[in-house]
């Protein structure tokens, strides 16, 4: 890297100097550098990129959202790890590998069946009822599975308490799954404690109202994020993510300028860059969760464009969920004429649409999708051999331009992509 380097040092020496946003190469190269050392969610170094977008969003004149600081919108992921339980069911002591707890505390004591609502799943029960009863619960609850269940009680205990981290919730709710053939609950006393861990990751979050004030707005996003240090590779441990997703951040960056200094259109546009992708989309869903849903007309989230697409050809990228609402299409109509096209997505066995951060947006029925060159040989994804050099810094800066002409049009007062018809959507 270091050519890319040594040009790109001069060139942010030059834009720190005169206050103007960095070029798409200083952008991409500061993103994936070794510095940043794989921009793990919670590390210092993905702090310091958040900050660097941040400021990016600044220079290029837009504005900080009120949900957040200084275009930085700060989210807690919780991870717990059980330390200690016991359970005492109608005076009968519970074997611990007989039931487990989930929920964000960090002790839990309960003496009352009062104090949570009762699921009985029995021998000949069905167990697909059973938990869209369960799905339908809103506070605290506890599940007694018949023994005739074991097997699947020890896949699900095995899947509910593997370590993971996950949004914060407001609420102080737990849930007991126990495996008993008991029928009804006369008494109980539960101890549960978790040892906690919290991570802060940070989406950065740009604005550029509407001219004329209306309600409507879009938003272009993707990840920056990524997974930091793995395995060494002929002693190179850095996994840079300069595909995935610093080509996608870049071209958000990119495409803020052109809507900054190009045509101002009437809806207001959020340009973000998520973290906790890597992890869940736990940046897109917090978004989705505290965001006015009802005013985003559409989302579109830029995810590895830094190659060329090897199966559809240079002069193309592809749209996950093609069919799903009417926005990919009008884009497509857009670009006709010219030599370059929109496909729909190549690869619908990788179930791209619901591993980006688009997901969690349609699942609320808002025109939702992904954009995206990545070919499905590609040697280097998330490997440490994803680096800036392996990529096309002109395709990149193409396929910005094309979504631009492809999306400029629609962005007109009469236009409306509807809602997406995906099947995991929630009504709102």
């Amino acid at each position: 890297m270091k050519k890319y380097f040594s040009i790109s040092i001069l060139l942010l020496f030059v834009s720190v100097l005169f206050a103007q946003p960095a070029s798409l190469e200083e952008n991409i190269i500061f993103l994936s550098s070794d510095d940043q050392r794989g921009r793990e969610n919670g590390s210092e170094e993905a702090t310091i990129c958040a900050e660097y977008i941040a400021s990016q969003f600044e220079k290029i004149g837009l504005l900080s959202p009120d949900f957040a600081d200084n275009y930085l919108q700060r989210i807690t992921l919780i991870a717990t790890k059980n330390s200690y339980k016991k359970l005492v069911l109608n005076e009968q002591s519970i074997d611990s590998e007989s039931f487990f707890t989930l929920g964000q505390f960090e002790k839990l004591s309960v003496t009352s069946a009062s104090d949570f609502q009762s699921v009985f799943i029995g021998e000949n029960d069905d167990f697909t009822a059973a938990f869209m009863q369960i799905n339908e619960l809103k506070s605290s609850y506890a599940v007694f599975i018949h023994p005739v269940h074991k097997k699947r009680f020890a896949r699900m205990e095995r899947y509910f308490t593997k370590e993971s981290a996950e949004l914060e919730r407001d609420n102080e709710s737990f849930s007991l799954w126990v495996l008993t053939d008991i029928q009804s609950l006369s008494s109980i006393q539960l101890i549960s404690r978790n040892e906690i861990t919290k991570t802060e990751i940070i989406n950065v979050i740009g604005a550029l109202p509407a001219k004329e004030g209306d309600d409507r707005k879009w938003i272009f996003s993707a990840h920056y994020d990524h997974i930091g240090i793995l395995d060494p590779v002929m002693g190179d441990s850095i996994a840079n993510g300069a595909n995935d997703d610093a080509s996608g951040v870049v071209a958000v960056l990119d495409l803020a300028k052109k809507f900054k200094n190009g045509i101002s259109p009437p809806k207001t546009i959020y340009f973000v860059a998520f973290a906790g992708e890597e992890l869940g989309l736990y940046g897109s869903s917090y978004l989705a969760q505290h965001l006015n849903l009802d005013s985003i007309e559409a989302m579109l989230s830029f995810e590895m464009i830094g190659k060329p697409n090897e199966d559809l050809g240079p002069q193309s990228f592809y749209i996950s969920g093609y069919e799903l609402s009417y926005l990919p299409g009008d884009m497509a109509k857009n670009v006709e004429g010219s030599d370059f096209m929109i496909f729909p997505d190549p690869y619908p066995h990788l179930s791209l649409f619901k591993r980006s951060d688009n997901a969690p947006f349609a699942a609320y029925g808002i025109p939702a999708h992904s954009i995206s060159t990545y070919s499905d040989n590609d040697v280097d994804y998330h490997k440490v051999s994803d680096e800036v050099e392996t990529l096309d810094l002109d395709h990149i800066e193409q396929v910005i331009d094309e979504v631009y002409k492809a999306v400029l049009p629609l962005l007109n007062l009469d236009y409306s992509p509807g809602v997406i018809d995906f099947k995991t959507k929630t009504i709102r």
